[in-house]
């Protein structure tokens, strides 16, 4: 173990309470760092001790247990593993908030070139259960592979994998992309690929006993490093250099992995958090008893932390059926890699009702297509696989801001956008609009425009979405919606759907619509009613779907197919109970 020499306590206070915390010598713990050179946690009346642990998270929770450390910074698929398959470990909290990126690399001179060339091949990994296992794995299924797909040769640390890509004993292998991009730079090797963590990619934990009997200095321990990652997002510069001293990396790169990370600390976890997680180490046979039921509640010290619902527990999203249908969609049909057009995409990209017909109704009831292409820009929120955005830049030549909340969507999204040549129209964003649009500039756009988004909005979110976009559009700048609005009194069964599987927790009525969008100040302009168009269309999608059962079971497997299917027909019976609508809302600024 080794400990920081500079952090030794030398405080022999019996008043001060001591935690030592564990965590790997990368960048995402630079905010501990600070934490402790400005002393902000003795102001909080704790002692940190400081242990760098290069080993990684399987190294830190045998500390753990091994009682040479108290709380532990790690991995989230570790942690969650470890505690699945039966440890008195718990999270305590969420870290890092944003997912890790993970880049596939092999030789330079090596004859693959893309992800979809490694199926059937030899993947290098540190160890079992580590991370670049996981993500291997979970790899394999976003691809629609078969976990047999794969083979696997531990190599036990990053050195040895960058050696045995070059003198061929593996394909290829998966790391941290910005721990892999000094090596990029160097020509050692090379990257094809990339892939995203479902999930926060590290958590906090502890022990459920020191939990339990040290709660308020962990909480004392959390309002310190919440203020230590202030002070490192907000003296960016600082931050940024610091980073690229400590870790090698070009200050460009180093801006790049800063813009990108989210490092909020706080005792809330999401349930999706961990159901994801969980899905991923069962698909990789991690977890020793694949029929246990798992309560996320058990993966927490209630006493503590805190479970929180977002927009991955919604039934499309919970497992990657997106993104395994549309890899499984685009190698049937030849496409799988490679350049194409937007339009060999249309048939697999459009995930909002009637496609590309009411894109079109929108550039012309926005007008969009009569301004100068290079000063007529739009923001598309809830952009999802980016379908949208690439009809609307390939066809009207339109610069589209594609914002999405979920990273993986818009990883792939972007790669999709690569593959089209559109990267000059279509420019992705990954975040929550409310707080992307705090950093966009103001009176800009033309127009900002929505299909099936605003759903998963609460009331607030929504009066904080129409002050944000108000405050973004040129003066007669228009704010397009298409979305579910509440026509009668729901009822149980349909209040279950709209809340967990669909992720509605608020459904205004049109009139409740219009009020809200006259209190953000815009001048409506027209309203239709949808209702009937979108009771035929989910029921038709429902009978198309089931009627092409065996060809779906064919390309996407069984689990897939019911899982789709029960979404589809829970949309169909909202629309068929006509206590659920639809409305298209043109507004002006």
């Amino acid at each position: 173990m080794n400990k920081d020499d500079n952090n030794n306590n030398n405080n022999n206070n019996n008043n001060i309470g001591i935690i030592r915390v564990a965590g790997v010598p990368e960048h995402f713990n630079e905010p501990w760092k600070i934490g402790l050179e400005e002393n902000l946690f003795k102001k909080q009346g704790i002692d940190i001790e400081w242990y760098s642990v290069k080993e990684g998270t399987g190294a830190m929770i045998n500390k753990l247990k091994s009682n040479e450390v108290d709380v532990i910074v790690a991995l989230t698929e570790g942690l969650i593993n470890d505690i699945a398959n039966g440890s008195d470990i718990r999270l305590i909290g969420t870290y890092v908030q944003s997912p890790l990126v993970w880049s596939v690399s092999t030789a330079p001179n090596s004859i693959y070139n893309s992800i979809e060339d490694l199926k059937g091949e030899i993947f290098g990994i540190s160890r079992y259960q580590s991370g670049s296992h996981l993500m291997s794995c979970v790899l394999a299924n976003q691809y629609g592979w078969k976990q047999s797909d794969i083979q696997f040769i531990v190599k036990h640390n990053f050195e040895n994998l960058r050696k045995s890509v070059n003198d061929n004993t593996i394909t290829a292998f998966i790391w941290e992309y910005f721990m892999q991009k000094p090596y990029y730079d160097k020509g050692e090797i090379r990257p094809i690929g990339q892939i995203i963590t479902p999930w926060p990619c590290f958590m906090i934990a502890s022990r459920k006993n020191f939990i339990y009997q040290h709660s308020n200095d962990l909480n004392n321990m959390l309002i310190a490093l919440e203020n230590a990652c202030l002070l490192f997002r907000n003296n960016s510069l600082d931050s940024i250099k610091r980073i690229s001293i400590n870790y090698g990396l070009t200050e460009q790169d180093a801006k790049e992995w800063f813009d990108k990370v989210v490092i909020i600390p706080t005792n809330t976890i999401s349930e999706s958090t961990i159901e994801t997680t969980l899905d991923a180490l069962k698909t990789a046979d991690l977890i020793n008893n694949e029929n246990n039921k798992f309560d996320p509640i058990e993966f927490i010290e209630r006493t503590f932390s805190k479970l929180t619902v977002d927009i991955k527990s919604m039934r499309l999203y919970n497992k990657p059926e997106l993104l395994i249908t549309l890899r499984n969609n685009l190698r049937v049909a030849g496409i799988s890699k490679g350049s194409m057009s937007y339009i060999d995409l249309l048939p697999f990209d459009q995930n909002h009702y009637y496609g590309t017909q009411v894109l079109d109704i929108a550039v012309n009831e926005l007008q969009l297509n009569q301004h100068d292409k290079d000063s007529n820009w739009i923001i598309q929120t809830g952009s999802n696989l980016g379908g949208c955005a690439r009809y609307l830049a390939g066809k009207y030549h339109l610069q589209v801001l594609a914002v999405e909340l979920q990273h993986d969507l818009s990883q792939t999204a972007s790669e999709l956008t690569d593959r089209c040549n559109l990267s000059d129209l279509v420019h992705h964003i990954t975040g929550n609009f409310l707080n992307v649009a705090e950093h966009l500039q103001q009176n800009f756009y033309n127009a900002i425009v929505s299909w099936i988004t605003i759903l998963h909005f609460n009331q607030q979110e929504r009066i904080r979405l129409m002050n944000q976009s108000y405050r973004l559009l040129k003066q007669n700048g228009f704010f397009y919606l298409e979305d579910f609005i509440r026509i009668g009194n729901i009822n149980n069964e349909e209040s279950q759907i709209l809340e967990h599987d669909i992720y509605c927790k608020y459904l205004p009525t049109i009139d409740e619509y219009k009020s809200l969008l006259i209190q953000g100040k815009f001048q409506i302009i027209k309203i239709v009613d949808l209702s009937d168009d979108w009771r035929i269309f989910t029921s038709e999608r429902l009978e198309k779907f089931r009627q092409n059962k065996d060809d779906l079971l064919k390309i996407h497997g069984e689990d897939i197919y019911n899982r789709l299917e029960y979404f589809y027909a829970s949309v169909s019976k909202l629309f068929m109970g006509k206590n659920v609508g639809g409305v298209r809302i043109i507004a002006k600024k």
